[in-house]
């Protein structure tokens, strides 16, 4: 079916966001609402947006009107869908409300209307109760604020028919939406199914005592395990404060799936305290200066092995595997694209060990006797058969399954290593590292190569390591990561082919440190390359100090190390950095035809060459690189990299005491 009218119901946060997605894709859309105030108060949201966008250059006027006048605001219903190919319903989340929306839209629109009721938590099925043909119904949860979130969950009811899920499949992918899929109608769905109890136990570790303080589980999940913010926060903040949500959605999770799912102890008297977050000036935390921003220190975290929030929510994804509600990719981009995770859950399962959560999860139950710490039978089978993650080889993915690297190899002899992390502009951690190993295992067996390419997936070429690395505070951590970055980097100098860095991005810290690395180094003019680390109270720690002056000399290398420097593609040319730089349009042409030459010439007198140049020139540069990283394991511990890293995420100055 040809979709050329969409209808949304209700003119809210949710609805007018989906009106305003749905006409800038083309659609013609009617705005509807129970009276002109709502309806019109959308339909000025959505203007109010599209100006944002003219005044910062990202649309033109002529852009913002055509999208405006797709959009029509109607009060009366039989009036806003009687044309409607498809109508997506986004009012509040009361069940009798949604019943009594679909039993009026029913009288008057055609039969060929596909219905989706945006929700994060109700039955599809329960929702499509009211209609004849409840066939027609499909759960379409889009995330807030939909303009700039990228996922939707399409969600299958019991009666829901795939020519309805068809139909909408075409809208989410013309709107530029990235579907999961949902093909049971489980409470929470895929996302709230796993953010519900992982938040929650955030709060129970608060309520059980483990912790003293709030900002000490937070600090821990935003830094230890990469979140954008702890979960006490979030629940404090989202929203300007979401404690009436989490706590209404953990009630309907205590009657659908037990008891134990319930909100905490801590979370259900901050509610019925009215003590709603930063709504309301008090939640976990105290609001009442306005003022007074909340910043969670790196070193705050270090008493709590996040490990005993996350086994919940990995716990939570094996169940929906168990229960077939989705797959393993679906699971891991819903966490990705709509919590903002910096891996999917399950491939930080694999990296976890299997093994350690479910003996992490026996612990917990053996101590509180409450059924969410049971550990699902799929993990126990993997436990038990030693499919036990990324040390294993094998987990809920293989070893060669990668999650951070694309890799092909064109008809020129030429393989391209794409680093494929965007969503944290490439940052490399230790199982982006294996992976890499990984390739250059396969590169360097394989005869048909003769070079390889490495480039970056996005706007960035590599934004260095991944700094929840650091957040542990142990300084074996980070020896065992510096130690695993000198090897690997080492590889491409001692590698039997030649490499070339591609960079046509920002190269920032260890992706910078990866460059150097590398035999030949194209950059592209809008490109840059910077050594931060100093401004975080590190160093550079993959071969920085000791490559960089090795190429370019002392002075220079000082300069750049001490002053943080932030070089041009101009500049990097100028001081011997890079090889070649080409303009964007003019780029990938470049690297190309450097590496179709390397790829014809001999490749026993290119691998003679690199291996001469490298072990002639620099034969202490490994014990260079040894102090590196060890110097590098005891920095971790400082008060000054604390500091640092927490500055950076609180966008702040860093004030350093030296210790």
């Amino acid at each position: 079916m040809e979709i050329k009218t969409v209808v949304v119901l209700g003119a809210g946060a949710m609805g007018h966001g989906i009106a305003q997605v749905s006409a800038m894709a083309g659609y013609t859309v009617i705005l509807r609402d129970i009276n002109d105030e709502f309806v019109q108060r959308g339909y000025s949201r959505i203007k109010e947006d599209l100006e944002r966008r003219v005044k910062k250059g990202r649309m033109s006027e002529e852009e913002k009107n055509a999208i405006m006048g797709r959009i029509t605001p109607i009060v009366d219903m039989q009036e806003a869908v009687k044309d409607a190919d498809v109508i997506v319903e986004a009012v509040p989340e009361i069940m009798k409300l949604k019943h009594e929306v679909f039993g009026e839209v029913v009288k008057f629109c055609p039969k060929h209307t596909v219905f989706a009721t945006n929700t994060s938590s109700l039955s599809i099925t329960d929702i499509s109760s009211v209609l004849d043909e409840p066939g027609r119904m499909v759960g379409l949860h889009f995330f807030n604020p939909v303009p700039v979130m990228k996922l939707v969950e399409i969600i299958y009811g019991n009666k829901t028919d795939e020519k309805s899920v068809q139909v909408i499949e075409a809208f989410v992918q013309k709107i530029g939406k990235t579907a999961i899929y949902v093909r049971k109608d489980v409470p929470g769905f895929v996302v709230n199914r796993i953010f519900v109890p992982f938040a929650n136990e955030a709060a129970w570790v608060l309520h059980y005592g483990e912790v003293a303080a709030p900002h000490e589980i937070d600090a821990s999940v935003k830094y230890r395990l990469g979140l954008p913010m702890g979960m006490l926060e979030l629940l404090d903040t989202l929203g300007n404060g979401a404690i009436d949500v989490q706590y209404h959605v953990s009630k309907y999770f205590e009657e659908t799936i037990g008891a134990s799912w319930g909100p905490p102890t801590n979370l259900a008297e901050l509610f019925k305290a009215s003590q709603l977050g930063k709504k309301s000036k008090k939640g976990f935390y105290d609001w009442s200066d306005p003022a007074k921003k909340l910043e969670l220190s790196l070193k705050a975290g270090r008493g709590i092995d996040p490990l005993r929030v996350i086994v919940i929510a990995i716990n939570e994804a094996a169940n929906l595997l168990v229960d077939q509600v989705a797959t393993r990719e679906d699971i891991d981009t819903g966490v990705l694209l709509g919590l903002g995770f910096p891996r999917g859950i399950l491939r930080m399962a694999d990296d976890i060990g299997i093994d350690v959560i479910v003996n992490e999860l026996d612990r917990l139950y053996e101590k509180y006797h409450e059924d969410r710490y049971k550990a699902s039978p799929l993990l126990v089978g993997m436990a038990k058969e030693e499919k036990t993650g990324r040390r294993a080889g094998q987990g809920f993915y293989a070893a060669r399954e990668f999650e951070n690297i694309r890799f092909s190899v064109n008809d020129k002899h030429v393989a391209i290593l794409t680093l494929n992390r965007p969503q944290r502009a490439n940052a490399l951690n230790n199982a982006f590292l294996d992976e890499i190993n990984h390739v250059l295992d396969a590169v360097e067996r394989d005869p048909d190569v003769r070079c390889l390419v490495i480039t970056g997936a996005g706007k960035n070429f590599s934004a260095g390591a991944d700094m929840n690395g650091f957040a542990s505070g142990r300084s074996d951590d980070l020896l065992q990561i510096c130690t695993l970055g000198h090897d690997v980097f080492t590889r491409f100098e001692t590698f039997p082919k030649p490499v070339i860095a591609a960079i046509n991005g920002p190269a920032m810290g260890g992706g910078f440190e990866l460059a150097l690395a590398c035999d030949i180094r194209i950059m592209s003019s809008k490109a840059f390359a910077q050594l931060p680390e100093v401004n975080l109270g590190l160093f550079p720690g993959w071969g920085g100090t000791q490559r960089l002056p090795r190429l370019i000399g002392m002075g220079k290398a000082k300069q750049i190390v001490l002053l943080a420097e932030k070089i041009d593609a101009q500049k990097a040319l100028e001081y011997g950095l890079v090889n070649f730089v080409a303009e964007p349009a003019d780029f990938d042409a470049l690297v190309q035809q450097i590496a179709e030459k390397l790829a014809k010439a001999s490749p026993l007198g290119l691998k003679m060459a690199k291996t001469v140049m490298h072990y002639g020139a620099q034969a202490d540069q490994r014990t260079g690189l040894y102090l590196e990283g060890t110097a590098a394991g005891g920095v971790c511990t400082t008060d000054d990299i604390s500091e640092g890293i927490t500055a950076f995420m609180n966008r702040r100055e860093a004030v350093y005491k030296g210790r």
